[in-house]
């Protein structure tokens, strides 16, 4: 009886043991390689060809396959679609050579067809593609393809920039715009839900693969949600239901690193840009003792030298902008100018040259040669906290030299209709996203005749023989043969800025990111996207 019971017992130990060599010996469920993180709002179209907004270009970004890519680590340009590319001496034929094989998502070949169709489209004026900006004189551009890896562009002059205007274009199926469903890149469309979310799943044609021969995007899926309210934003974050923030705002940058100290990355100045500026345009409703101050050099630099930008970088920013000396950041490596004077903040030096310019002090007030007390209104968004704290500042720093400041925050719609249409102001403090570090991106704002000219817009002739040198050296690099010969121009732009001050820039606002410790092969820039621009190798779950 006992020996019985003992076999039953091993007969049961046996089909256990057996049941859990069997369970051992089932392939690893595999943990699903997804990320979520937020879109400020709705992206405005799925259409790569017709994107304007960064909601939209996130999308265009994960999804859109390109010719060639702009590094944004390195600020290089890479091949993509193209394995490589030409230029001739005159700057006028590009030609490339795609790679063998390549697919769309769903599994059809992309040829040269399809890229010349999706370059036509693209510098169709119908179409109304924001790049097509970029070649200049699109109607006049012609595209050929010779056999079906290589396509040619023929264009009138000389297009700056060209790894920049390629990486905005994504190559879609021929004459079959998909709105991102079928797509050449990462990832592609696979679900919307406005006001919720948007879900990317990875492309299972995609060319690239890591050195071992893996496919690649690592991820399966990308979720986008929709979340305009950034307390929300970085409230799912510390549950863990997002596992990035692509930018933190500075006043709750020191809270989330509090609760996520491992979490928080600060990369330093970004390519962004807060300044203020005078009202110097001939039509704007101000009295013409004010624009005698307002277009004298001597009074801007005497307003820059009264700020303290550090003040405006530690209280606005809570330590988390860098003090700005110009246009372009120094997070831009290739074109900031190394050689502009450091921020300089004396408001000794400032109230001497206002003297010497035939200001004087009556007790705590300034008074112009006529006898007027200088004050002025200065604008600015209600609703953004930093602006509004450097507006107080500034209020402050020139009140130390007798300046009165009176602040007006207005809601955006209202304060655009006072800058760029009633000219109904008399300084502003606002702020410019740089996404790109070309400077040729900025051509609107600096040439003379641009309505984004913002300090004396759309002039018919330049008001000022330095604003006729800035028109000039900013064509002259739009044609240059050489980046070394738009370096020298554009260098010699940032030197007449600083000189002149008609935007008197005061922080960079530094690049502010968030990331789960759970993500591996995370690369960090200063260009958008900042975290995710090398989306093929991130990896999610513990590292």
């Amino acid at each position: 009886m006992n020996a019985g019971k003992i076999t039953l017992a091993r007969k049961i130990f046996f089909l256990v043991l057996g049941a859990l060599l069997a369970l051992l010996l089932l392939p690893a469920p595999v943990v699903a390689q997804e990320i979520a993180w937020s879109l400020k709002y709705d992206p405005r179209t799925f259409d790569p060809a017709l994107v304007d907004d960064q909601a939209s270009e996130m999308v265009r970004f994960l999804t859109g396959g390109v010719l060639l890519r702009l590094n944004r680590v390195t600020q290089q340009v890479e091949p993509s679609l193209a394995s490589s590319w030409t230029i001739s001496p005159d700057g006028k034929l590009i030609t490339f050579h795609l790679r063998d094989h390549l697919r769309f998502s769903d599994g059809s070949a992309l040829t040269s067809a399809d890229v010349v169709s999706t370059l036509k489209r693209v510098l169709d004026p119908a179409t109304q593609a924001p790049v097509a900006e970029e070649f200049i004189d699109a109607k006049s551009v012609t595209v050929d393809a010779p056999d079906t890896l290589t396509v040619r562009v023929h264009l009138p002059q000389r297009v700056v920039g060209i790894g920049k205007v390629f990486d905005e274009i994504a190559i879609e199926p021929a004459n079959h715009p998909s709105q991102g469903r079928i797509t050449a890149g990462s990832f592609f469309v696979a679900d919307y839900k406005r006001g919720e979310s948007v879900l990317l799943q990875h492309n299972p044609y995609y060319w690239r693969r890591d050195v071992n021969g893996s496919q690649l995007p690592y991820l399966a899926t990308v979720k986008l949600g929709i979340l305009t309210n950034r307390d929300q934003d970085e409230l799912r974050f510390v549950r863990g239901q997002y596992q990035l923030i692509e930018s933190v705002p500075a006043e709750n940058f020191s809270v989330l690193a509090q609760k996520a100290p491992h979490a928080v990355h600060d990369l330093g100045p970004s390519l962004n840009t807060e300044q203020m500026w005078f009202n110097q345009s001939p039509v704007a409703p101000i009295p013409a003792f004010e624009r005698a101050w307002f277009t004298s050099r001597a009074f801007r630099n005497a307003i820059s030298l009264a700020i303290r930008r550090s003040d405006l970088a530690r209280i606005a920013y809570d330590g988390h902008a860098t003090p700005a000396n110009g246009f372009v950041s120094p997070a831009n490596k290739i074109w900031y100018n190394q050689s502009l004077p450091p921020v300089h903040e004396d408001t000794n030096a400032a109230l001497a040259l206002l003297i010497k310019e035939g200001f004087h002090k009556n007790g705590a007030t300034l008074i112009d040669r006529d006898g007027h007390p200088v004050t002025f209104s200065l604008l600015t968004n209600a609703g953004n906290h930093a602006r509004e704290k450097m507006a107080s500042l500034v209020q402050q720093d020139l009140a130390a030299i007798g300046i009165t400041v009176n602040v007006v925050m207005l809601d955006f719609p209202a304060l655009i209709e006072r800058l760029m249409h009633t000219q109904n102001y008399e300084a502003a403090l606002l702020g410019l996203s740089n996404v790109e570090p070309d400077p040729s991106s900025m051509m609107n704002v600096w040439l003379s005749s641009s309505p984004n000219h913002q300090w004396n817009p759309s002039e018919k002739t330049p008001a000022t023989p330095w604003e006729a040198e800035i028109d000039r050296l900013m064509n002259a690099q739009s044609a240059a043969a050489s980046d070394a010969e738009r370096k020298r121009s554009v260098d010699r732009v940032q030197q007449i800025i600083s000189e002149e001050q008609p935007f008197i820039y005061l922080v960079y606002p530094n690049a502010l990111y968030a990331v789960s410790p759970s993500l591996s092969n995370v690369q960090f820039s200063v260009l958008q996207p900042g975290i995710v621009s090398n989306i093929d190798f991130i990896k999610a779950g513990a590292k």
